[in-house]
Formats: structure tokens, C-alpha cells, sequence
């Protein structure tokens, strides 16, 4: 359970997102299309939010760096029955060239042929320009009752 709450971050992408990157012009829009992307089980789609050397970091766990690691580890945790992600409270305060988004999240896993569970977390997401969008650069999410 605890593998599944490295990247319970929350947050979502658009199919039509490249692997490469997805700037988009909010951080809140980030947020939305992370919700669609787990939503999809697109763990590329994810990974596109971040920053190429972005890091995930959450309590008793490694530190998940680079991009590939972060599209990696929630493909583990799709393959693990992470099934959809919904975003309960957002705040962010944005600057002219970063940002930080504090969010209540809840995540439903269904592990197969186990009962679906649902957890409840928090994250904090920090942000930088990049271009002309945003792109997150460090997600830092705990399990939270």
C-alpha cells in the first residue's frame, strides 16, 4: 500500500499529451489533467507534468527522480490497481516564475481480486515556468486520515 502512495500526488494529463512534456497554463490545470491522466492509466501522460529533473518525494519511501522513474513508478501503480484519483481541496499561490499548489486528494486502488480501498492524502506541489506554462519540479505527498 505504501508503493502506492509514491506518487498519490495529486494530479492529471490529457491523452492527447506527449511523454515529453505538457506545459499547461495553470498549475490548477496541472492538477485537472493529472486527475484524467489516472483516470486514462496513462503513466506517460503523468509523468509529462513534471520537469525532466523533477523529484517525488514521500514519507518512508525513495526518492523518485527524473522523469522516467516518475512515469515508471505509476505505471507500477496502475499495474497495482490504482484506478482513479480525485482532487477534494486545492490552494496554490503562484509567482511570476514558480508556484506551490497544497492539495487533499483521494485515490481508489483495486487490486485485483481484492475489495477496492480508497486513501486519503495531501501533497505539496512545486512549480516553475518553463516556456510558456508550468511544469511541476518537486511533489511531496503523505497519507493523511
Amino acid at each position: 500500500m505504501q508503493a502506492l502512495l509514491s506518487l498519490t500526488v495529486a494530479l492529471a494529463v490529457l491523452l492527447s499529451l506527449s511523454p515529453a512534456a505538457a506545459q499547461v497554463a495553470t498549475p490548477r490545470e496541472a492538477a485537472d489533467r493529472m486527475v484524467a491522466a489516472v483516470a486514462a492509466q496513462d503513466a506517460g501522460a503523468v509523468a509529462a507534468l513534471y520537469a525532466p529533473e523533477a523529484i517525488v518525494l514521500v514519507a518512508s519511501q525513495p526518492v523518485i527522480a527524473g522523469r522516467d522513474a516518475i512515469r515508471d513508478a505509476w505505471a507500477r501503480n496502475f499495474g497495482a490497481g490504482y484506478a482513479a484519483l480525485a482532487i477534494l481541496q486545492a490552494r496554490t499561490d503562484t509567482g511570476t516564475d514558480r508556484a506551490a499548489m497544497v492539495i487533499l486528494w483521494e485515490a481508489t486502488i483495486r487490486p485485483q481480486g481484492a475489495a477496492p480501498q480508497t486513501m486519503r492524502g495531501r501533497s505539496l506541489l512545486y512549480f516553475t515556468r518553463a516556456g510558456q506554462g508550468w511544469l511541476i519540479s518537486a511533489d511531496m505527498a503523505q497519507g493523511a486520515n
